[in-house]
């Protein structure tokens, strides 16, 4: 399983830094070494835009400090999107890191005034996509799998497990679409403007996706459960 913190002959030093400058909270590092909180330039999930402009423009001039701050507030957020999607943290780990790496290398493409979230985050979910698809087939290759550890608390743990696997299944059986539109709802914590902006579809379009899947995760599992999904 692949770890946190490539070399930097992987990724450029942007990206990089975007990716390993975080506290064990989450909080955003600064140059110095002190943490500062992440939501400073997404607070309370209102962008500031002008700011944000800002830093992309300085991150289109080269400047990887630019870029790591844009990216920091949204790295948790990107992982869980990734993880959600993986079932697996080392692939998700690696999704995040690959798509600052493409987020680096395509920010050109970003059209300012549109939401950076959701450029980030659609990169986000189609590198998790191929990643799953990778690790389906490697996966298929093998012969025998590794021992299952020993579990710390049996009972917790497999009631645990048996909650993931119901919800990672229910939302295997979701129309594409509607899966996509679902974790960035949920994981990514996009709005419905911004869905819309990452799957290329309408306000309206997004909203729908998004009340289907939530209509089909009850049925699945219960209005508890997908409640709490």
């Amino acid at each position: 399983m692949a770890t946190r913190g490539p070399a930097l002959t992987f990724c450029s030093a942007a990206a990089y830094a975007a990716w390993g400058a975080r506290a064990p909270d989450g909080d955003a590092v600064d140059a110095g070494g002190s943490t500062s909180p992440s939501l400073a330039l997404y607070g309370a999930d209102a962008v500031d835009v002008a700011e944000e402009s800002r830093l992309v423009a300085a991150a289109l001039r080269g400047d990887g400090r630019a870029f790591a701050q844009l990216l920091q507030p949204l790295l948790d957020r990107a992982f869980r999107l990734a993880h959600r999607h993986t079932a697996d943290r080392g692939l998700a780990e690696d999704a995040v890191q690959e798509a600052l790496v493409t987020l680096h290398r395509d920010l050109q493409r970003y059209q300012p005034g549109t939401s950076l979230r959701a450029f980030f985050f659609a990169i986000v979910l189609r590198t998790a996509q191929t990643r799953q698809r990778g690790e389906w087939r490697r996966t298929r290759r093998q012969d025998a799998s590794d021992a299952p550890e020993t579990l710390a608390d049996p009972e917790q743990q497999l009631h645990a497990r048996e909650l993931a696997d119901r919800l990672e299944t229910a939302l295997a059986l979701l129309p594409e679409r509607r899966r996509q539109a679902a974790l960035l709802r949920w994981d990514a914590g996009l709005s419905h403007a911004e869905i819309a902006t990452a799957l290329g579809t309408t306000d309206a379009a997004a909203r729908q996706l998004v009340f289907e899947a939530t209509k089909a995760l009850r049925a699945l599992l219960g209005a508890d459960a997908a409640k709490g999904a």
